[in-house]
Parts: C-alpha cells; sequence; structure tokens
C-alpha cells in the first residue's frame, strides 16, 4: 500500500502515558509524523516493558507500540523536574497525560500552569471514566469499563457468562478517540491558535463504540419482548449464516455468508442448495440449519476446506492463528507485516496503516535524555548536576 505524507511532521508531544492505551495512540501519531517524547518516572519507567512475553530486552507489547519514539527520565515530583517538563512544554504542542484526575494539578502541572507556561497547548488527559463524574477517581481496566457500558454484557456465547475478548476493546477504543481528539484539537489550533484540554474516558468511548447495538438491545426491551440472550444476535451468533464452525482437526471456519447469494455459493460447495430455504433471519428454523452446517464443516481438517474455498466468493474463511501472519499473501502484499527476531524466531505483528513503518527497537528508560535536553540548550555539566541529584536519568 501507499502511506499518506507523514501528515503531523514538526509536531512535537510529551507523552506521559504508560502501559497500552496512552502508548498505542501516541504510536499512531510517531506513524504519523510527530516526534514522541517519552516522559518516563525514575526506575522501571513505563513498567510494560516487562510484561512476558519478550522480543530482545522488552515485552513484545511494548516494542510494537513504541517504537519511532525518543525517551527521558524525570522526577516530575521534584521542582526541578517540574520546571524541566515545563521548559519542554515550552516547545511542543500536546502533553498526552493517563494519570488519575487531580494527580496533574497535585504535581503541580494542571492545565492551568501549562496553559500558564504555552497558551496554546493542548493536554489530553485519558482515563478510564472522565475528569467528572461519581467514579472519576476510582481505578479500573478494560473489563471494568465494558461492564460499566453494558458492552460486556452482550459479549459471549449463548447459554454462558460475558465473555472477555482479545485484544480488550475499551482501552484500543479510548487509544484510538484520544488520537481523533488531538487531530482536531490540531486542526483547531492552526485555525484559531488556541489549545485545549480533552477529556477522553475509556467507558465513554466503549459505549460509543457499541452505540448502535446498545440502542438495538434496548429497543427490544422498548417493544415489550424478551431481553434478548447473548450470543443470539443478528452479529454474534444467532444466525447459521453467519457464526464460526468446528473443523475436523480443531480449526474453525469463519462463515460470514449474510447475503443469499454468498450462501449460496458456500451451499453449492458443500452439496447442500437446500440450505437456502431458511431465510438469514432469526427464525426458529435456523438451529437446524447451524447443525446441518455443522455436521458438513466436521468432515474436512481446516486446509481441506481452504482448498475447497479457492477462488469461491462466497465470505467464508478460515480462522488462522496469530502465528500464521508471516504466511499470508494479503498481509505482505499490503506492506504492514513486520517481523522482530525472538529466540531465532521471527515474531510477526501487523504496523499501523495512518503512515510509513516506524523501525528500529523501542526506547529503553532515558535512552535519549542528554540528547533532549542538550536540545534544550542546556550545557553537558547541567544535566550531569541534574542526573546526580536524581532529577533525570
Amino acid at each position: 500500500m501507499s502511506w499518506p505524507a507523514p501528515s503531523l511532521e514538526g509536531v512535537r508531544v510529551l507523552d506521559l502515558t504508560r502501559l497500552l492505551p496512552g502508548p498505542f495512540a501516541s504510536w499512531q501519531l510517531a506513524a504519523m509524523g510527530a516526534d514522541v517524547l517519552r516522559v518516563e518516572s525514575p526506575g522501571l519507567g513505563d513498567y510494560a516493558r516487562v510484561m512476558p512475553p519478550f522480543v530482545g530486552e522488552v515485552s513484545a507489547l511494548y516494542h510494537v507500540i513504541n517504537r519511532g519514539k525518543r525517551s527521558l527520565v524525570i522526577d516530575l515530583k521534584q521542582d526541578a523536574g517540574k520546571q524541566l517538563l515545563l521548559d519542554l512544554v515550552r516547545r511542543s504542542d500536546v502533553v498526552f497525560e493517563q494519570f488519575r484526575p487531580g494527580v496533574m494539578d497535585r504535581l503541580g502541572l494542571g492545565y492551568d500552569v501549562l496553559k500558564e507556561t504555552k497558551d496554546d497547548i493542548i493536554l489530553c488527559s485519558l482515563t478510564g471514566y472522565g475528569q467528572t463524574g461519581p467514579l472519576r477517581h476510582a481505578a479500573g481496566h478494560d473489563m471494568n469499563y465494558l461492564a460499566l457500558s453494558g458492552v460486556l454484557h452482550m459479549q459471549g456465547t449463548a447459554g454462558g457468562p460475558p465473555a472477555l475478548g482479545t485484544p480488550p476493546t475499551a482501552d484500543l477504543v479510548g487509544a484510538w478517540t484520544a488520537v481523533v481528539q488531538i487531530l482536531g484539537a490540531l486542526l483547531r489550533k492552526g485555525t484559531t491558535g488556541k489549545g485545549a484540554h480533552l477529556d477522553v474516558s475509556m467507558t465513554d468511548a466503549a459505549a460509543a463504540f457499541a452505540a448502535p447495538f446498545l440502542a438495538s438491545w434496548n429497543a427490544t426491551l422498548a417493544d415489550g419482548d424478551p431481553a434478548p440472550e447473548r450470543g443470539l444476535g443478528l452479529l454474534n451468533g444467532g444466525l447459521a449464516q453467519y457464526s464460526v464452525y468446528a473443523t475436523s482437526d480443531g480449526g474453525h471456519l469463519a462463515v460470514g455468508a449474510l447475503e443469499p447469494k454468498f450462501f449460496a455459493r458456500f451451499a453449492a460447495v458443500c452439496g447442500h442448495p437446500e440450505w437456502m430455504e431458511v431465510p438469514p433471519l432469526p427464525v426458529p428454523a435456523q438451529a437446524e440449519l447451524r447443525a446441518a452446517v455443522a455436521a458438513v464443516v466436521a468432515t474436512k481438517t481446516r486446509d481441506e476446506w481452504d482448498a475447497a474455498l479457492d477462488g469461491v466468493d462466497c465470505c467464508v474463511t478460515v480462522v488462522r492463528r496469530p502465528d500464521e501472519l508471516g504466511a499470508q499473501a494479503q498481509l505482505r502484499e499490503r506492506g504492514l507485516l513486520r517481523a522482530a527476531e525472538h529466540h531465532g524466531q521471527a515474531v510477526h505483528w501487523i504496523d499501523t496503516p495512518v503512515g510509513p513503518p516506524l523501525g528500529g527497537s523501542a526506547p529503553m528508560p532515558g535512552e535519549h535524555t542528554d540528547a533532549v535536553l542538550l536540545e534544550l540548550g542546556m550545557e553537558q555539566a547541567a544535566i550531569d548536576a541534574l542526573r546526580s541529584a536524581g532529577v533525570v536519568e
């Protein structure tokens, strides 16, 4: 594929976030050309680095979403550290933080202070529940945000409990929401010269992401019908024409043939044109059709189905394992397939499509401290003094 020009070239981002949501968002900004400077705390810094499994010296998760960034370590609890951050704010466009509400203020680095330092600064605050509301100070993780928003209740198979999925929906949808809001604020800044304080809630983002499905669930109740059973909706297991089936060798086939023309082609490959008598609607005959499709799919291995469906345009796909990414011609041709060595084997992932590929390794804590401070105009002796005082590492 051809990537867009780096639209954020010249934009400087101070990234105070850690773990997954914030760094995932700043990965997108870096891919679009922004100079992302990770500001980490003394010691371990972002402890996502040490979450197994590893690729080289850091975790696979950390390696993928932090390439193309720089790192310096500042102790923001020291006055000299706060002043150093404000010096960096003066030459930055965005400050991106992921603390609980009020932490930046307690550090003496709240939006009012940042705005006084640089009038057009954009502060993006990414949190679980947002800057307002009774839960604003509560701790939480992805599953908590999904539970509160109603999304978790809808996930899972019929007759089973709510099910967690991978990747974590609220974390990543929240990250993308932060990216969108930052881009909007940069656009507004370019036309008005004004900065902003962006309040991004992962719970809000997850609920908005699922908005049409939440509305459909509630509309069913409003019609006086019983509450919809989990796993029996049109797109989550309620239709035989849109479901996952086991093959004879433990593999799976994703049948997404909602449109009659596609299901007719699949039915023809299976030798059962009579399947077309059941419409793709939640009718009683769906259970019988599902059993019939399951029985036929179970007669072949995954690879046999792959061969049988080769060239048949019917929205039916073999379910690939994550370790098979490197064998997928479609992914290779799109140019997004990346790899790193781990114990002599290639570990594959798909790069973000928002900009040209980011090379190199993820930064170690404070890897660029001296270089960044020299860019600020500091003398090496002054940097050494800050390091001796524990202000930087």
